[in-house]
C-alpha cells in the first residue's frame, strides 16, 4: 500500500517492522470468527497493526454484560450487531479497511467467510462453528489460531504440519457431519475442553474460587475478567503477525504456549 494515511497510521510500526513487511500486513487478510472478549481486542490491534482486509463473524449484539472485557461494548452500543460496531471503529481508526461481515457460521458459508484469508482467528466458545471454522481452514491450508478466555494466557497455532483440531481435543466428532451433533453432545464437549485446557495448566485452578467453578460447569464459561482476557488476546495477535511475516518461533499445536500472570511464568501444556 502507498497511501499517505496508511504510512501515517503504521509510521510508528517501523521501530520493530521494516517498510517490505508493513506493506506486507497492508496486503494481508485475516479472518476473525467471534468479536467477544477476546476476538475483538484482536481485531482492534490488527487493524491498528496495519490489516486492512478483513471478514468478520459474529452473531451476535452487544449487552450491558460485555461491558466489563468487549472493547466495542458501550451504553451507546447495547443492542447493535457486533460485526456493524466492529466495522465503525475500524473506519474510525482507517476509513480504508475493507471488511465483509457475517452474522453466522456454516458449511454453506464458511468458504466464502475464509476466501483469500491468510490466517483465521477462533475466538468462540460453540462446539459447532469450532468444528466447521477448523475443518474448513485445515482444508483449505490455511493457519488457525486457538486462545480460551481463562486466567492465564494462552495460545496455539494449527496448520498443515500439526494435528488436527478435533485430533487435538480427542473429540468423538471426526467424519461425522455437525448436524449429526446433538445439543446435549455439545454442551458435553464444551465443558470438557474447558475443563481439560484448565486442568492442563499448571497451577491455575488455585485461582478460582469454588463458586467461580461451579459456574463454569453450570454455565461452561471461563474467567471474563478483561486484563486477563486480553492476555490471550494479545499472544493470539502475536502469532498471527508471526504467521503473516515468518517471524519468530509458532506455538504450534498440540501444546498451548502459555503464561502464567500471577508468578510471571511462561510453559507449555
Amino acid at each position: 500500500m502507498s497511501n499517505d494515511m496508511y504510512k501515517q497510521i503504521t509510521s510508528r510500526n517501523l521501530w520493530l517492522l521494516d517498510e517490505a513487511e508493513q506493506e506486507k500486513l497492508g496486503r494481508s487478510k485475516v479472518a476473525v470468527c467471534g468479536l467477544g472478549g477476546i476476538g475483538s481486542p484482536i481485531a482492534e490491534m490488527l487493524v491498528r497493526m496495519g490489516i486492512v482486509n478483513f471478514a468478520l463473524l459474529d452473531h451476535g449484539s452487544f449487552e450491558p454484560t460485555n461491558s466489563n472485557r468487549q472493547i466495542y461494548s458501550f451504553t451507546d452500543t447495547d443492542g447493535r450487531w457486533k460485526t456493524d460496531v466492529t466495522e465503525e471503529y475500524f473506519r474510525k481508526i482507517n476509513p480504508s479497511v475493507r471488511v465483509k461481515k457475517f452474522n453466522s457460521l456454516t458449511p454453506q458459508n464458511v468458504d466464502e467467510f475464509l476466501k483469500d484469508a491468510d490466517l483465521t482467528i477462533l475466538a468462540v466458545d460453540a462446539i459447532i462453528p469450532i468444528l466447521i471454522l477448523s475443518r474448513a481452514a485445515r482444508k483449505k491450508e490455511i493457519p488457525l489460531i486457538e486462545g480460551w478466555a481463562l486466567a492465564f494466557g494462552n495460545v496455539r497455532v494449527f496448520t498443515r504440519d500439526t494435528p488436527s483440531l478435533e485430533e487435538v481435543y480427542g473429540f468423538p466428532t471426526i467424519g461425522r457431519e455437525t448436524d449429526e451433533i446433538s445439543q446435549e453432545e455439545q454442551a458435553e464437549l464444551l465443558s470438557k475442553s474447558i475443563f481439560d485446557i484448565a486442568g492442563s495448566f499448571s497451577g491455575i485452578m488455585k485461582h478460582y474460587p469454588e463458586q467461580a467453578v461451579r459456574k463454569m460447569k453450570e454455565e461452561r464459561v471461563g474467567t471474563t475478567l478483561a486484563p486477563l482476557v486480553w492476555l490471550s488476546s494479545v499472544m493470539m495477535t502475536i502469532e498471527s503477525l508471526k504467521l503473516l511475516l515468518g517471524k519468530g518461533e509458532l506455538a504450534l499445536a498440540p501444546s498451548f504456549r502459555v503464561f502464567d500472570p500471577f508468578e510471571f511464568r511462561s510453559f507449555k501444556s
